[in-house]
């Protein structure tokens, strides 16, 4: 990693003397001073003897010679961090007009400078000094900790409710099962098959009621840790400066605000058909026996 002093000074060396940006297609000059092909071409273009930009040497327009070490040079210093380039105890500048950073473009997601500020391709756009975005989007933030604090209340009900639905449901078996148990004990032989029949759908009936509860309380428990999360990230971000604090804000409130609880179904559908046709089925054996005695 390039020390900070020396990755400031080879971006100087590569900045284009005209445009102030880094190099595109970099050309030396009789004179030997680089410049961006397009640049250059451009400042000779209308003029018939071409001068040198910095020096005012006249030099040919027709022996401009490809800097390839240049190139990957400045390529390189493109691909640094902004912040290994900015002096340490200084403020973040923009790396373009060398100025500090005292806006935020709330269309652009971007820190700017004064002179981007009034630039072209900001000038249009709603742009609020760092500190008042901070505090507009801390405003949010507070909002939707709130939102996603009475979402996990109301998930917590849900919770609870639907768990006294899966023991009543398991009660409803556990019950069947001993009335089945208690007139089985006078029926005769004949009868065995049936209850064995009724009976082992119970049982299976009953493993299921118990697997459903456990998976009722993994999924709300994993969708109560992400909403947690969620809301943690969101607190965390109400401690840390305005720079950071909006890198990446508005993604992280879509998400909080995109939030929802899937509730799971207590008891599927079909278990509560299964429990009915054995609740039918016992019914149907029970009223055929009475109309034998």
């Amino acid at each position: 990693m390039a020390s900070q002093p020396l990755a400031s000074k080879l971006q100087e060396d590569v900045t284009c003397p005209i445009c102030m940006e880094i190099l595109q297609d970099p050309v030396t000059i009789d004179c030997g001073h680089n410049f961006c092909l397009q640049c250059i071409t451009l400042v000779g273009k209308d003029a018939e003897n071409l001068q040198c930009p910095l020096c005012k040497r006249s030099v040919s327009k027709n022996t401009f010679r490809p800097n390839k070490l240049l190139a990957s040079l400045a390529e390189k210093i493109q691909a640094i961090d902004p912040a290994e380039i900015q002096p340490e105890g200084d403020e973040l500048r923009c790396r373009k007009h060398k100025e500090k950073f005292h806006y935020f473009c709330e269309k652009d997601d971007q820190f700017l400078c004064v002179v981007c500020r009034d630039s072209k391709d900001h000038k249009s756009h709603e742009v609020t000094l760092i500190d008042e975005a901070a505090q507009n989007y801390k405003l949010q933030i507070e909002s939707q900790v709130q939102d996603l604090g009475q979402k996990d209340k109301k998930i917590i009900e849900e919770k609870k409710r639907s768990e006294g639905a899966i023991q009543v449901f398991r009660a409803q078996v556990h019950l069947e099962k001993l009335k089945i148990l208690e007139e089985f004990k006078h029926l005769r032989q004949t009868l065995d098959e049936e209850k064995s029949f009724l009976l082992s759908r119970l049982d299976w009936l009953d493993q299921e009621g118990a697997k459903q509860i456990e998976q009722y309380v993994t999924m709300t428990n994993e969708q109560l840790t992400s909403l947690r999360k969620l809301s943690k990230s969101l607190k965390n971000r109400l401690q840390v400066p305005a720079m950071e604090l909006l890198e990446g804000i508005k993604d992280t409130l879509n998400r909080s605000k995109e939030f929802q609880f899937l509730n799971p179904i207590p008891v599927p559908v079909d278990l509560e058909k299964k429990i009915s046709e054995a609740k039918v089925r016992h019914a149907s054996i029970t009223e055929s026996l009475k109309e034998l005695k």
